[in-house]
């Protein structure tokens, strides 16, 4: 499935000013929510504390394929709660997840924090072309 291949989302959200804030993010999918971590330090945790709409794209950069999901997205702050979700973003994109204390650790020194992002619509009326 499209979504379950390791790629990026590229995550779209609106800056203080109106301009769009763009990022490409490893993500992982659960079939309700799509999932990206980030920092207290980075633009666009900024972005979702201050202000929820967001666009999503999921593109395939060798095909003709591509996802636009519209959303909301919800800023998750307690890591330990979050962690399995943590750990399914490594594991889709081939990284090695160390034990849940290391883990925790970890992302608590980088100052993580996880983004969850709600599709508006469901996914038979979000925009794709290329997937059968």
């Amino acid at each position: 499935m499209f979504l379950a291949e390791p790629r990026n989302v590229v995550v779209a959200g609106i800056r203080r000013d109106g301009r769009p804030h763009l990022s490409p993010n490893w993500f992982s999918w659960d079939g309700q929510c799509f999932y990206v971590s980030t920092t207290r330090s980075r633009v666009k945790y900024a972005i979702f504390r201050r202000d929820p709409r967001a666009q999503l794209l999921i593109d395939d950069p060798v095909g003709y394929r591509a996802v636009v999901v519209p959303a909301t997205a919800e800023v998750r702050e307690d890591i330990e709660a979050e962690l399995p979700r943590f750990r399914a973003i490594r594991q889709k994109h081939g990284l090695p997840v160390p034990d849940d204390g290391k883990h925790l650790e970890a992302l608590a020194a980088e100052g993580r924090v996880l983004l969850a992002f709600t599709p508006d619509r469901p996914s038979s009326d979000w925009t794709s072309w290329g997937l059968d």
